[in-house]
């Protein structure tokens, strides 16, 4: 399986140039979905201030248990991330020399982007917003294999991790902050 992922890894890391290495670093950043935030609140908001101030709480409680749950993961497990791996410096991309922590497994952006995009989809239960917040998970989890700090394993891993949180939260955000009329 690690010989696996570390090919699978190595076929998607590349230097794709300037465009596609800016590109990707933006959207690695966690400002690049500001907008879409802002969206979000804005519809939430206006739909119904008392469920947007719980949603409010209970997205800030997920995305907390869920990064804080991966770094106990990576603390735990110790897979160092492939741009700290000896034998693949000669074939590593690194978008300006960064890479982040020792230990990547698994990955908190791709945890925290598909918990968020879960938990929202649920919360809306509208096809175009979870089409437009897939189209971001999968653009930030593919970042983070394309910028060298994890392997696709991470970013599977966490995408498993953050769907299985947001379900958990969002069962409870129904069941006991927004009961059924």
């Amino acid at each position: 399986m690690i010989e696996l992922d570390t090919s699978l890894f190595k076929w998607l890391n590349f230097d794709g140039g300037a465009f596609l290495d800016g590109a990707l670093e933006l959207i690695s950043t966690r400002y690049f979905a500001i907008p879409v935030y802002l969206y979000l609140a804005f519809r939430l908001f206006s739909q119904s201030k008392p469920l947007f101030f719980k949603s409010l709480l209970s997205i800030a409680l997920l995305i907390l248990v869920s990064d804080q749950l991966s770094v106990a993961v990576k603390n735990t497990v110790q897979r160092k991330r492939p741009c700290h791996e000896a034998a693949l410096q000669a074939d590593i991309h690194l978008v300006d020399g960064r890479c982040g922590g020792t230990y990547g497994f698994y990955s908190s952006h791709a945890s925290n982007t598909m918990a968020l995009t879960v938990f929202l989809s649920l919360l809306f239960q509208s096809r175009g917003i979870a089409i437009l917040l897939g189209i971001w998970t999968i653009l930030v989890g593919y970042s983070r294999i394309y910028l060298g700090a994890h392997y696709p394993l991470d970013v599977l891993t966490g995408w498993t991790a953050g769907a299985l949180l947001a379900y958990l939260a969002f069962v409870v955000f129904r069941r006991f902050l927004v009961p059924a009329s």
